[in-house]
Order: structure tokens, then sequence, then C-alpha cells
């Protein structure tokens, strides 16, 4: 008892109630998420570069170009040893390639949706588990203090069993049934304690904070009666996971046909300025070594048919993306269901549980009165104190997954941008 005690002593040293911390407010967290959070900074920086590279089509419009300047030593046939300049000047201008360009404009567009989607889907993740533990760490502060209420209601309950001991009206089997309820109590208090301690670690982590950091947050979980997130409605054609799969079907379908596309010719204009040296061009001055062209180039190009099957392959792959967003829209829409009919049953239960701590008020201060005109015994006083525990803790619980389920609902509805 007394090893219980001194853990308890220690447990409750280091207890977040009462202790100056950091603010946390449920309304910041996703701020919080956004600044702080390495996944979430990752894939932003991650669709940063992939943006990077849309524009594709407007710069194969751009030209391209080569040029290079040296000089050589050489000695050919039966001159002397020289020393001359050279250089290359060259240009091109693609002006057609099938349409294989507009194409692969598509195919980074697609790519980026799609680098879009994962980047929505892992703050959505992050933000929805940091909400959880949000309303994880409230709970536990709130049935903190249901169970001191608890013990401080078994220890008037003990000392009102000593006056009776000693007036001989009970025995001392009275002081050991609330003794023994002391010692469980005390256990759970213990357990609260290092549930909170827990919950602030993984909210530290996914907030980037120092894990020891202690929160300052609301100490009850609020509900509104009025709520009308079980009324919600979605438009599942924007549900990420769909937007994720329909994404990489453009892509599929883009880059599909653009190796289909291998025997449209490619149409260049070109020029160039060459100087070359005497040892290519057997002329003494330098003016005769330089040529200069202005051209048009057509080229076709034929790989045996490696594109074209590649192409069919990708086409494929695309129809199978479309396929799987057909069933993840059914899927989700079953899901998003369950999640409105969870809320509402637990809205529901809220009502049920809240007339039911207040029975069990009623049903502890009568059976108090009881107790002391002689009516009652101490298991009766023990077992109306502990059942008045349970049903705030009951209540304080479905208000919990109540927030949480909402959470999750709120997450699912970010796909709506």
């Amino acid at each position: 008892m007394k090893l219980l005690v001194l853990i308890l002593m220690v447990l409750f040293s280091a207890i977040p109630m009462g202790i100056a911390g950091t603010r946390l407010d449920f309304n910041e967290l996703e701020t919080l998420i956004k600044n702080r959070n390495k996944k979430v900074a990752a894939t932003t920086l991650e669709l940063r570069g992939v943006e990077k590279r849309i524009g594709y089509l407007k710069r194969s419009f751009i030209p391209t170009g080569e040029a290079w300047v040296g000089q050589e030593k050489f000695q050919t046939g039966p001159y002397e040893t020289m020393s001359e300049p050279l250089y290359s000047l060259r240009a091109n201008l693609n002006l057609y390639r099938g349409g294989r360009d507009s194409l692969e404009e598509t195919s980074r567009v697609a790519q980026k949706n799609n680098m879009s989607v994962q980047a929505e889907q892992v703050l959505q993740e992050e933000l929805f588990e940091v909400r959880a533990l949000f309303w994880t760490l409230v709970y536990n502060k709130e049935v903190y203090k249901l169970y001191l209420d608890a013990k401080k209601k078994n220890e008037t309950n003990l000392e009102k069993a000593e006056r009776r001991i000693n007036a001989g009206l009970a025995t001392s089997v009275d002081r050991l049934e609330f003794e023994i309820a002391e010692t469980q109590l005390n256990q759970d208090l213990a357990r609260i304690i290092v549930s909170m301690a827990t919950t602030q670690r993984r909210i530290s982590a996914l907030l980037g904070f120092d894990p020891e950091t202690l929160y300052e947050t609301i100490e009850d979980i609020p509900h509104d009666h009025e709520d009308t997130t079980p009324n919600l409605t979605m438009d599942f054609n924007l549900f990420r996971d769909v937007r994720l799969e329909m994404a990489n079907s453009v892509d599929f379908e883009a880059r599909g046909k653009i190796a289909k596309r291998w025997w449209t010719p490619s149409f260049d204009v070109y020029g160039e300025s060459i100087l070359y040296n005497f040892r290519e061009r057997s002329f003494y001055t330098q003016n005769d070594q330089i040529d200069n062209a202005l051209g048009v180039r057509l080229t076709f190009n034929f790989d045996g048919f490696q594109n074209q099957y590649d192409g069919e392959a990708l086409v494929a792959k695309s129809l199978a993306s479309k396929l799987r967003a057909d069933q993840i829209k059914i899927e989700a829409e079953a899901a998003f269901n369950t999640a409105k009919q969870e809320l509402a049953l637990l809205h529901d239960l809220i009502h049920v549980g809240e007339k039911s701590v207040s029975k069990g008020a009623e049903y502890l201060r009568r059976t108090q009165e009881e107790y002391a005109r002689g009516v009652k015994n101490s298991p009766d006083v023990l077992s109306a104190t502990l059942k008045q525990l349970e049903f705030r803790r009951r209540f304080a619980e479905l208000r919990r997954d109540y927030a949480i389920a909402k959470a999750q609902v709120g997450s699912l509805m970010a796909s709506e941008k």
C-alpha cells in the first residue's frame, strides 16, 4: 500500500493538470500540422518539384542550341605543324512532333494532379491523427477529474463508515469496502496519468515539438446538440483515392498515345555555322573554312513496333485505373454512409448518456441519505458511487467517440475542393 502511494505521488507530480504548458487549440491544429510536420513538408516540396515540369508544350517551341569553341594543334600530310581555332554553332527549332508534345504536357499535368492528391492525403492523415489524439487527451483530462471526484467521495464515505463503526452501527468490513475501492481508484488514476503522458508525446511527434511538451487544452469535450454533420452529403468523384486513380488514368493514357505515335514524323528547322581548321578544310584563309547552313529536316523513326506494344500496355493500365476509381467510389460511399450512421447513433447515445448521468447522481444522493438513516449499508453506497462514476465516464467516452468520428468525416469531406 505504501509503495502504491509512493508511485502515485511520483506520477501526480508529473501530471499536466494545472502545470503551465503549450496552449493547444483544436482550430489551430491544421496550421500547426502544415507548418511543423515533416511528412507534410516533404510532400509539399515534392509537389512544388512536379509543378516545375508543367509548361513542357510551350518550352518545346523554344529553339535548342549547342555552341563550342576551341584551339587545335595538328599536323596533316606534308604540311608543317599548325595551330588553328575552330568553333561550332548549331540551333534547332521543332515545329511538329505528331502531337506528342501536347500529350507530354497532358501527362505532366496528370502527374502534378497525382502528387497534389498525395500531398493532400498525407496532410489529412496526419491532421486526423492529431485531432483524434487531441480529443483523446481532453477525454483523459475529463476522466481524470471524474476519478478524483470519485476518490474524494470515497474518502468521505470512509469517514462516515469510521463514525458508524465507532458508534457500533457497522463492522470493520465497511471500512475494508472503501479502502479496497480507494486502491482501485488510485490504480485507475495512475493509468490515466500514463495515458495522458503517452498521448502528449504522440501529439508532440506529429507537431514537431519536444517529446516532453505539456499541453494546456480544454478539459471537457463539448457537444453541439444541433450538429448537422450526420446530414452532410459528398460528391464521391472528388474523393481523394478516386481523384488519384483518375489522374493515373490520364497519365497512362497520354503516355500510351505518345508511344503509339511512333510513326509520326518530327519536323525541324535548323541552322549552323562551323569553323573548321586546315586539317578538315584545306583552305589557307579562315573565311574559306567556315560553313553556314539553314535547312529543314523531316525525321522518321522505326523501332520494330516496340513503342506500339508499350503504348497498348499503358492504355490498358489507364482503363484499369478507371475501373479502380469506379470501385473506390462504391466503397467510399458505403464507408461514408456508415460513418454518418455511426455519428447519428453516437449523437442519440449522448442524449441517453446525459440522462443516465442525472439519474446516477439522483440515485447516489438518495442512497447516501438512506445510508445516513441506516437503511442502506456500505456496499450500497460504494455501488452507487462507482455506478455514478461509470455513467459519467461513459458519457465522456461517447462525446470523445463522436468528436473523433466527426473529425474522420471532416477528413473525408476535405476532398471536396
